[in-house]
């Protein structure tokens, strides 16, 4: 390896609406320079897995149980969205 920190890198994601857990224990690993596209079906958890990565889940009523976020090596966990989006996290809503 070459000692670089991947770009983004989440970890045993759980989240979920209420009881309704709609991610369990998700991880992926976005390595730094790489370009994502998240794909997949309606209710396939796209927009929560974003939501979550974000912490913009709260707002649209769901909530992330578990895991961990990090962007370049640091950790997001507990972060408020003005600071992810500071380290370089966003979502683009389609339009």
């Amino acid at each position: 390896m070459g000692g670089t920190a991947p770009a983004l890198e989440v970890t045993d994601l759980t989240a979920g609406y209420g009881p309704v857990r709609a991610l369990r224990r998700v991880s992926l690993t976005v390595p730094a320079g790489a370009v994502v596209t998240v794909l997949g079906g309606n209710g396939a958890g796209k927009s929560t897995l974003l939501r979550a990565v974000s912490r913009t889940l709260r707002f649209h009523g769901g909530a992330v149980v578990s895991g961990t976020v990090r962007r370049d090596g640091r950790p997001l966990d507990g972060l408020p969205p003005d600071r992810v989006v500071a380290a370089g996290v966003s979502q683009v809503p389609e339009s």
